[in-house]
């Protein structure tokens, strides 16, 4: 048990070492950027050069992100320009949509049985299909 204290112990020793030694290191780093060894006029442009970077980055994201966007617009445009054309279409597969399941739906046939069978499972074939068709 004292072993496993003891190496416990010796864990938490090194991590809290690790997080100094990166606390330390990005200080140093921050220190070195404003008070480098370049000539005091420099200073300034290295700050601006860091910033002129992040700038940058946060352009070239932003430009990525409207080319995403434009290329999404310009397919719901298309999509839309479809849709509108093909109303009719659509419209005419709506209604010999309806006009099979009427004569062939399981709940409003009123035959005898061996027809009544024979109905039920051509309407559950050619649903399925009917519903991939319209989905598409």
């Amino acid at each position: 048990m004292v072993e496993l204290l003891g190496v416990l112990l010796a864990l938490i020793i090194f991590g809290l070492g690790m997080l100094v030694w990166r606390v330390l290191r990005w200080l140093r780093r921050g220190l070195r950027l404003l008070f480098g060894r370049a000539a005091p006029g420099h200073r300034m442009a290295a700050l601006r050069g860091v910033r002129l970077r992040a700038s940058r980055a946060l352009s070239r994201h932003q430009a990525d992100r409207l080319a995403a966007l434009t290329t999404e617009l310009d397919r719901a445009r298309r999509d839309l320009r479809q849709a509108r054309a093909g109303g009719q279409d659509g419209d005419r597969f709506r209604r010999a949509k309806q006009a099979f399941a009427f004569h062939f739906h399981p709940d409003k046939l009123a035959c005898a049985e061996p027809e009544r069978g024979i109905r039920t499972s051509i309407f559950q074939q050619f649903w399925g299909v009917l519903r991939r068709i319209e989905r598409s």
